[in-house]
């Protein structure tokens, strides 16, 4: 007796992972017997990386929201801290479950283009750089130069990636300049910075400058890099930049400041906390 049900693609390759590794579009999806759909035509590899980012971004809000609740007074640090890995979590759960996923064919060969990361980034990029300026006690006006920037590196780069070749790069480029802005800034705060502060924005730095040269050899750019290693490379930037980040600057809040703080946990310094 024949059966009903309607038969399985075959698990053994996914048609994203034939297309990305020299398929044509046509034989994938004539090979996988449908549609290109996410997650089921995720590589496992792909799966594990944004599960694990999920996961860890969850993980690194939690213990942000319990060290926030264990103090005394509200704390604008803190809350920062926690906000950028809570987004972040959002955004790699939906990618992990398909949203925000498109499988983009205009290209010049077909690219996974995850648009939930540039939500994540036009939001907890501005929050870092918040934090590394309330750190630095800089003044308001570089602190709505390097969040303004940020923004508008996260827009051209998303740009970038609705583009294909070589409108594509122009966007990437602008996106660069808009970067080097941000690393100019960031760069003058090291004198008279305390050790925690100089790390804190080193790890600023890094992001800043390793995020568009992946994007460049990721799947919006020239697609050098797999799929599978383009999603590893940024689940860890991510996790370093905000997990790591947030721990290391919470865990020595008052070296970091370089302010004293009292038995209520806050600086004593109230005054280099205003902004004019």
């Amino acid at each position: 007796r024949a059966s009903s049900c309607t038969p399985r693609r075959p698990t053994s390759m996914s048609p994203v992972f034939q297309i990305l590794n020299g398929t044509s579009a046509e034989a994938a999806a004539d090979g996988g017997g449908g549609d290109i759909t996410f997650p089921d035509d995720f590589p496992n590899s792909v799966k594990h990386f944004l599960l694990i980012g999920a996961v860890g971004m969850m993980v690194g809000a939690g213990i942000f929201l319990y060290l926030s609740m264990i103090r005394t007074k509200a704390s604008l640090y803190h809350s920062l801290a926690f906000i950028m890995p809570a987004i972040s979590a959002m955004s790699y759960y939906a990618m992990w479950t398909g949203m925000g996923v498109e499988f983009k064919t205009t290209d010049t060969s077909p690219r996974v283009i995850f648009w939930a990361r540039y939500i994540d980034y036009v939001v907890t990029v501005p929050l870092l750089l918040i934090q590394l300026a309330l750190i630095a006690k800089a003044d308001t006006s570089a602190m709505v130069a390097s969040t303004g920037n940020s923004v508008l590196f996260v827009i051209a780069l998303l740009i970038g990636a609705m583009n294909v070749a070589p409108f594509k790069y122009m966007w990437w480029f602008g996106g660069v300049v808009f970067a080097v802005l941000i690393v100019v800034q960031l760069a003058g705060r090291y004198e008279n910075a305390t050790d925690i502060a100089k790390v804190l924005n080193t790890i600023g730095i890094v992001f800043i400058v390793v995020y568009p040269l992946i994007w460049l050899l990721g799947s919006e750019g020239t697609a050098s890099l797999g799929l599978s290693q383009e999603v590893a490379f940024l689940t860890i930037l991510d996790l370093v930049t905000k997990v790591g980040f947030g721990l290391y600057f919470l865990l020595n809040f008052e070296a970091a400041t370089g302010d004293e703080v009292g038995p209520d946990g806050e600086p004593l310094n109230q005054q280099s906390q205003q902004y004019v």
